[in-house]
C-alpha cells in the first residue's frame, strides 16, 4: 500500500511536470550548434553522477546539486524537469536493488528515503527552473521595456527634429531668433536666424560685447543701460527695443528685441534669454504707406468747395489688401464761365506709383479745366498727356461731368468710367447715359463723346470708383443694383450722411479695391444768401462765382447781376485791404431779395487804415455808381457797408 502511494507521489512530483513540459516544448528554443553538444554533455553528467551517487556508498550526494542547477539554468523547464526524471529512475532502481544510499534498509526506510530524494531532487530542480525563469521572464521584459523605450526614444527624437526644424523654418519666415547668455560665464547661445540676422557664419564666435558692437551708437548706449539696470536691480523684466545694427557687409538692419533675466536661488541674475525680430522690411512698408498716406491726403482734396446752389460730400477708402494709398481720386473745380466740374477717376494699380500717377492726371484736369476748355477737349488733352508720359503702359478710367448752375444742365464725358447716378427729389434713381470711350493713357487717338443731360433742383448726383459695386462675389450688374436700391432708401438723408450708408451697405470689411464717391446736391436758391470769407483776395473769385449763381437764380438780368457782383466785390476788396492786414481775419457777406430789388451787406470786424498810397479811393465811387444806394458804418467792432439795387420784375426762386 505504501508502495501505491510512494508512486503517486513519484508521478506528481517527477513524471507531471515532465509530461506537462513536452506541451510547452513548443515555446522554448530548440538547441542548436553548441547548445546541442552541451545538452548531450549534461545528459552524460547527470547519468555518470546519478549511478555514481546512488550506487557506491560515498558521501557525495552535493555533487548532484550543480548539475540540476547547470540544466535548469542552461535549460530552464525543459532541461529541469528530464533531469528531475533520470535521477528519479537511477534513484528507484538503486532503491529496487537495495543498492549504495538504499543498502541496509526495512522496506518503510526504503520507501521514505526514496520518495524524500525524489522530493528533493524534483522541488530542488524546479527551485533552480523557477529562479532562472523568473530572471528570464525579468530580463525580456527588461529588454522588452528598453526596446519600447528605445523606440520612443526615436519617436520623440525624430518628433523632436522634426519641431526643431519646423521651429527654425518659422524662424526663418518671421525673421525671429532666440538667444540664451549666462551672465556668470558669458557663454552665448544663439539660433541660426539670430545668425542670418546678424549676417553671421553658423561657426562665428559671439559675445555679449561683439553683440552690442553691431548696434548703433546712439542705440549702444540704451541696450547696455538696459541690461545694467536688471543685473543690478535684479530685474526680471527687461524693458523691450527696437535698435539697429550695421552688418560686417556694410548694411543696416532695424530689430527688435524682448528679453527677461532668469533669477539664480540668491535672486541676482544668472541668465538673459529672448527673442530678436528683424522688422527692416515691415518699418520699410510702413515708411512706405505713411509716404503714400501722406501723398495721398496731399493729393486729393483738403475740403470741397462752398458754392451756391451746390453742396458736396465725398469718401475715400483705401483698399484693405495693400498699401493704404491708391489711384482712386475726385475733384470739384469751379470753372472760368461760372460752372462747376464734378470728377472721379480711377488709376490701375495700388501704392505710391497709382498714387503719384493720380496726382498728375488731377492736376492736369485742373490746368486743362482751369483753360476754360470744352469738357471733351479737357479729357482728350489729359488723354494725350498720359500716353506722351507713359507710352500707353498707364490706365486711368475718368468721368468729366460739368454743370452749369444757371440752366442746370449736366455735360458728360465717359472715359471707360461706371455711370453716375442721379437721384432726384421724389426718391427716382436712374443712371446717366452717356457715350463710353476706352480709358485714358492706351495707345489709340479717338476722339472722346460730350453728351448732355437736363438736372432738376433737389436731384443728388452720385459719382463712384467700381470698388463700390465690383466686388468678387456678386456681378457688376448685381452690384449697380444693390447701389441703386441703398442710394433710394437714403434720398431723405444729408447727402454727407448719404456717402457715409452708402459705404457701410455696400462696401465689405475685407475690400480689395479702393473706393472713392463724390456726391453734389443741387440745392434750389433760397431768398437768403450768407457767405463767410478769409480776408485773401485769391478769393474774391469764388465770392463772385456763388453771387452770379444766387443772382441767377432770381432771374436777374445779365446786366443788373454784373452791376451787383462788382460792387460786391469791391466793398469785400475793401474790407480786406483796409480793415485787415495779410492773412487776418475773414468777411461776411448777406444778401437778400426783398420787394422789388436786392441788398447786399459786407461786414468785418477790423479797425479801419487808411489806404496805403494816394492812388485809391476809387472803391467806394464805383460801388456807389453800381448800386442805388450805399449807407457806410464804422464802428469799435467793425465796418458795415449795405448797398441795395432796384430789379425791374424781380422773381424769387
Amino acid at each position: 500500500m505504501v508502495r501505491v502511494v510512494g508512486g503517486r507521489c513519484d508521478g506528481i512530483l517527477v513524471v507531471a511536470p515532465f509530461l506537462l513540459t513536452l506541451r510547452t516544448i513548443r515555446e522554448h528554443p530548440i538547441p542548436r550548434g553548441w547548445k546541442v553538444l552541451e545538452a548531450i554533455a549534461l545528459g552524460a553528467v547527470l547519468v555518470g553522477i546519478s549511478f555514481l551517487i546512488l550506487v557506491t556508498d560515498l558521501p557525495i550526494l552535493f555533487l548532484l546539486l550543480p548539475v540540476l542547477g547547470w540544466a535548469a539554468w542552461r535549460f530552464q523547464q525543459p532541461g529541469a524537469a528530464p533531469a528531475a526524471l533520470v535521477v528519479s529512475l537511477f534513484a528507484t532502481w538503486a532503491a529496487v536493488g537495495r543498492q549504495g544510499l538504499f543498502a541496509g534498509l526495512t522496506l518503510s526506510e526504503e520507501m521514505f528515503t526514496l520518495q524524500a530524494f525524489n522530493a528533493t531532487v524534483a522541488l530542488t530542480s524546479f527551485f533552480f527552473a523557477a529562479i532562472v525563469g523568473e530572471r528570464l521572464r525579468a530580463r525580456r521584459a527588461l529588454e522588452e521595456a528598453a526596446a519600447d523605450l528605445e523606440e520612443r526614444v526615436d519617436l520623440r527624437t525624430t518628433e523632436l527634429s522634426i519641431v526643431n526644424e519646423r521651429l527654425a523654418e518659422s524662424q526663418e519666415l518671421s525673421h525671429l531668433g532666440s538667444w540664451d547668455w549666462d551672465v556668470a560665464t558669458g557663454v552665448v547661445n544663439w539660433s541660426l536666424e539670430m545668425y542670418r540676422i546678424h549676417g553671421l557664419p553658423p561657426d562665428a564666435p559671439i559675445t555679449f560685447e561683439r553683440v552690442v558692437d553691431f548696434a548703433v551708437p546712439e542705440d549702444r548706449a540704451r541696450i547696455q543701460a538696459n541690461v545694467a539696470r536688471a543685473v543690478e536691480e535684479r530685474r526680471e523684466v527687461i524693458p523691450d527695443i527696437e535698435y539697429r545694427i550695421v552688418r560686417d557687409d556694410g548694411s543696416m538692419r532695424t530689430l527688435y528685441g524682448k528679453a527677461r533675466a532668469i533669477p539664480s536661488t540668491d535672486g541676482s541674475v544668472m541668465r538673459m534669454v529672448g527673442t530678436v525680430q528683424d522688422v527692416t522690411e515691415r518699418r520699410e512698408l510702413e515708411r512706405e504707406q505713411r509716404i503714400a498716406d501722406t501723398l495721398q491726403r496731399s493729393l486729393l482734396p483738403e475740403q470741397l468747395p462752398d458754392l451756391v446752389g451746390m453742396s458736396f460730400a465725398a469718401r475715400y477708402v483705401p483698399a484693405e489688401e495693400g498699401s493704404a494709398a491708391g489711384g482712386d481720386w475726385y475733384d470739384v473745380i469751379e470753372l472760368p464761365d461760372g460752372g462747376v466740374a464734378l470728377v472721379i477717376g480711377d488709376v490701375a494699380g495700388h501704392g505710391t506709383e497709382a498714387a503719384s500717377v493720380m496726382g498728375q492726371v488731377r492736376m492736369a484736369v485742373r490746368a486743362f479745366s482751369l483753360e476754360g476748355h470744352p469738357a471733351r477737349v479737357v479729357v482728350g488733352r489729359v488723354h494725350d498727356l498720359l500716353r506722351s508720359l507713359y507710352e500707353g503702359e498707364q490706365m486711368v478710367t475718368m468721368l468729366y461731368l460739368v454743370v452749369d448752375p444757371t440752366t442746370w444742365e449736366a455735360t458728360m464725358v465717359n472715359a471707360g468710367h461706371p455711370a453716375s447716378l442721379l437721384l432726384d427729389a421724389a426718391g427716382g434713381a436712374t443712371y446717366l447715359a452717356s457715350p463710353i470711350g476706352l480709358p485714358l493713357g492706351l495707345n489709340w487717338s479717338l476722339p472722346y463723346e460730350e453728351s448732355i443731360a437736363l438736372l432738376r433742383p433737389g436731384a443728388t448726383l452720385v459719382l463712384f470708383t467700381d470698388g463700390l459695386i465690383d466686388r468678387r462675389d456678386i456681378a457688376i450688374e448685381e452690384g449697380l443694383e444693390r447701389l441703386r436700391a441703398v442710394a433710394t432708401d437714403s434720398v431723405g438723408l444729408d447727402i454727407d450722411d448719404l456717402c457715409g450708408v452708402l459705404l457701410v451697405d455696400l462696401v465689405p470689411a475685407n475690400a480689395s479695391d479702393d473706393v472713392a464717391i463724390l456726391a453734389a446736391r443741387l440745392d434750389p436758391v433760397q431768398e437768403r444768401l450768407s457767405l463767410h470769407i478769409p480776408a485773401d483776395p485769391a478769393k474774391l473769385r469764388s465770392l463772385r462765382r456763388n453771387i452770379a449763381r444766387w443772382l441767377s437764380g432770381h432771374d436777374v438780368s445779365k446786366q443788373d447781376a454784373d452791376d451787383i457782383i462788382l460792387a460786391s466785390s469791391e466793398a469785400c476788396a475793401n474790407s480786406i485791404e483796409h480793415a485787415y492786414g495779410p492773412g487776418e481775419g475773414s468777411v461776411d457777406i448777406e444778401a437778400e431779395v426783398d420787394d422789388g430789388g436786392i441788398t447786399i451787406v459786407v461786414r468785418d470786424t477790423g479797425r479801419w487804415r487808411a489806404a496805403r498810397n494816394g492812388d485809391r479811393g476809387r472803391g467806394l465811387p464805383l460801388i456807389e455808381t453800381c448800386m442805388d444806394s450805399c449807407v457806410f458804418t464804422r464802428g469799435n467792432e467793425g465796418t458795415e457797408l449795405r448797398m441795395t439795387r432796384r430789379v425791374p420784375r424781380l422773381t424769387s426762386g
